[in-house]
């Protein structure tokens, strides 16, 4: 839907509804020029997060298309996801974890992945991991990896039951593991009590999960997506170069 036909969207769904611009603009909690601008097409004059608001207020939500480029885009957010889930699994198992990546579960009608399921066997504590690129829906994350946590314990035979002798463990810890990034960051902050019961980060999970006890609520860890060159290509824009003075003409001669 291109920006014309979504403004003449939102008018015919405000006027279906009887609704005034300044209804409209009360019910997107923005001004009535601002939804004006919108219904006239002019989307870019305004910010996604209000054009979201506006077109959300007539139940009209948002869904921009990448077109032919989003095969391309799921396969770079795969590689992302699976260089990220490999990077950390290779600290665990540095650190005495036994670790499963994509440990599938159906327990009671709950089912899911897990990304990393890890065990401590001299410390019988579980750790629950759920690899991201990016925090979308923080509400859907938290709920999603509570499930993970409470049917983690029923995974045991995933983990080897046997070789580690034991058959539950005394602790299960919840862990996000997420891109690093400036952005990501910023979101975390936004979060804030949301993401509290989170208790340990940065450098205190990298300490407790070199030495693992009982106590912590989750661990919140932002990692940096591994590359082979060791540069971070996400950050490999524009860069200063360096213009050599020019020669003297004493020297050029």
């Amino acid at each position: 839907m291109d920006d014309r036909r979504l403004g003449m969207a939102v008018r015919a769904r405000r006027h279906q509804r009887g609704w005034r611009l300044v209804d409209l603009a009360r019910h997107a909690g923005v001004g009535p020029g601002v939804c004006g601008l919108l219904e006239r097409g002019q989307i870019g004059k305004l910010s996604v997060r209000t054009a979201r608001a506006i077109a959300g207020a007539v139940d009209l939500p948002l869904n921009w298309d990448i077109g032919w480029q989003r095969q391309e885009l799921d396969r770079l957010f795969d590689a992302d996801h699976s260089a990220l889930a490999a990077s950390f699994a290779t600290v665990l198992e540095g650190g005495g974890w036994v670790t499963r990546s994509e440990v599938s579960f159906n327990h009671y009608g709950d089912r899911g992945r897990i990304d990393i399921l890890a065990c401590h066997p001299a410390k019988r504590i579980m750790l629950v991991v759920e690899i991201k690129t990016s925090i979308v829906d923080a509400g859907d994350l938290l709920g999603t990896l509570d499930v993970k946590t409470r049917v983690a314990p029923a995974l045991v035979e995933a983990l080897g039951p046997g070789s580690l002798g034991w058959s539950s463990p005394d602790a299960v810890v919840p862990a996000i593991v997420v891109a690093d990034g400036s952005t990501v960051r910023r979101h975390v902050e936004r979060l804030g009590a949301l993401l509290n019961r989170y208790d340990l980060r940065g450098r205190r999970a990298s300490a407790w999960l070199a030495a693992p006890t009982v106590g912590p609520t989750g661990l919140l860890i932002l990692r940096k997506l591994p590359y082979g060159n060791g540069v971070d290509r996400r950050r490999a824009g524009r860069r200063r170069v360096r213009v050599a003075r020019a020669k003297s003409a004493q020297s050029a001669s």
